[in-house]
């Protein structure tokens, strides 16, 4: 009986699912900022691994980023257009939350005021804050280190995918995806901290660059949608179980995977510097099998979800609201959470009656943002496409 041979995946411009996914990825960090405060109740400390939402960022932007890159590197216009579209996407808000942290903040919110010297706006503005700093900043800040280790990655990488084949580009992503665990440990066995490990650009390159493994085997076709969902059936789940498992069990309770007391208690610090090491890695596999598997539309329960409405639409703002929730919860820990401990005796319950109270803010200041600054921003982009006229002369083949 003859096979019939597996066909290239082939996909639209526009993924629904993957809306989801970011959906997904930003509510992991943010159950990670928040609800690892129920101190008091078990399931705060199933959170305290939702740190790995960001590794699904960095995942999915290596897919979308170098498939967009190889999809358009032989047409006019390759690098106006995707660092002005680029540009449209990240920077207004984040120099507008910016402006915001260093100008009014500290005079509208007293407890939020921050050292300008440690923190200097300079650093912040040229992306530069996981290189320099030792730790994660201000709170509305602390997250924007791995929006500088995107950035950075949006300077360097089209300037490889435009001058390098595609035999080349898979050498430099597989050499990242295996040498950067192996950076880790040895970092970390020289003395460099956790943090600086979850933070420094050349520490974090395996999820960007598994991503854009994918990106590019689905661009030139050797990845097909068989192929795919068997990696997605052994990979995902099984790998993720683990992630989740490991990072359970050592890295909370005062351990998280980023604090110097990551390398401090059972296992010894060899052991523990290993998982430090090893666990963005296997974390990044399980999302890219993941990925992978959703490309394939055939998984039919997974698909429901991540169309959901909802979460499609949480991702569609995931932008704002990872922005925004490291201003909205310091500040309402500080001025509303008090109230509800005051009137409510009850502890869980006066924390959940604020968490649900800043959630509730932290959405509607993420739709007001989106409807009234973002989108009409967003449509710029339109302005900036690739022209017919080649962009170079030979095309880039493997």
């Amino acid at each position: 009986m003859k096979t019939v041979p597996s066909e290239p995946l082939r996909l639209p411009a526009h993924l629904p699912a993957l809306d989801g996914l970011r959906g997904v990825a930003v509510l992991l960090v943010i159950a990670y900022h928040s609800l690892t405060v129920l101190t008091t109740a078990s399931v705060g400390r199933l959170f305290q691994v939702g740190w790995a939402g960001v590794d699904l960022f960095f995942v999915l932007s290596g897919f979308l980023i170098t498939r967009i890159l190889v999809q358009t590197r032989e047409r006019g216009g390759y690098f106006r257009t995707f660092y002005a579209r680029r540009a449209l996407r990240i920077w207004p808000l984040y120099f507008l939350v910016l402006a915001f942290a260093f100008g009014p903040m500290g005079r509208l919110l007293p407890m939020m005021a921050f050292d300008t010297q440690r923190y200097p706006w300079e650093l912040y503005a040229l992306y530069l804050q996981n290189l320099w700093l030792t730790d994660f900043g201000p709170s509305p800040l602390s997250v924007t280190w791995s929006l500088a280790i995107e950035e950075q990655f949006y300077l360097v990488w089209p300037l490889l995918v435009f001058f390098l084949r595609n035999g080349q580009l898979r050498a430099v992503l597989w050499a990242c995806v295996l040498l950067s665990p192996v950076a880790r440990f040895a970092a970390l066995y020289e003395g460099a901290t956790p943090f600086q490990v979850y933070t420094f650009t050349l520490f974090r390159l395996d999820g960007l660059a598994l991503g854009g493994l994918l990106g590019l085997g689905v661009v030139d076709g050797r990845y097909t949608a068989e192929r795919l969902e068997q990696w997605g059936r052994r990979l995902a789940v099984p790998a993720m179980l683990v992630a989740f498992g490991l990072s359970f069990v050592f890295f909370s309770h005062g351990h998280a995977i980023h604090m110097a007391t990551a390398l401090v208690g059972p296992g010894g610090a060899t052991v523990r510097a290993l998982l430090v090491a090893g666990l963005y890695t296997l974390w990044a596999v399980g999302f890219v099998s993941l990925l992978g598997w959703v490309l394939t539309g055939r998984v039919r329960v997974l698909q429901a979800v991540l169309q959901w409405r909802p979460l499609r639409f949480v991702g569609q703002v995931s932008y704002g609201l990872y922005l925004f929730h490291t201003l909205v919860f310091p500040v309402g820990a500080h001025y509303t959470r008090p109230l509800f401990y005051r009137f409510i005796p009850w502890s869980i319950g006066a924390t959940a009656l604020g968490l649900l109270l800043e959630y509730a803010v932290l959405l509607a200041l993420t739709v007001v943002s989106w409807r009234c600054f973002e989108q009409p921003l967003l449509r710029l982009k339109d302005r900036f496409t690739h022209t017919d006229a080649p962009a170079k002369a030979v095309s880039p083949t493997t």
